[in-house]
């Protein structure tokens, strides 16, 4: 059962995408100039390390996969 919020959000998702039609360029520009309300923060996780735990977690779904395949 997929949640109710998740729902609503593709549902946005989509609808900015067609309203962009379906264009990477353009819905890059229309994110760009809505900008950020009031409140909000960027939040970068490039520079975020992994730490150990996250890497066998991570290597343990992609055993998963492998085998689901």
């Amino acid at each position: 059962m997929v949640d109710e919020i998740i729902k609503d959000l593709w549902k946005i998702k989509d609808g900015i995408a067609r309203e962009n039609a379906y264009n990477v360029d353009a819905l890059v520009a229309h994110l760009k100039a809505k900008g950020l309300s009031p409140g909000q923060k960027i939040v970068d996780l490039r520079g975020m390390k992994t730490t150990g735990q996250n890497r066998k977690r991570k290597n343990q779904r992609h055993k998963i996969d492998e085998q689901g395949a």
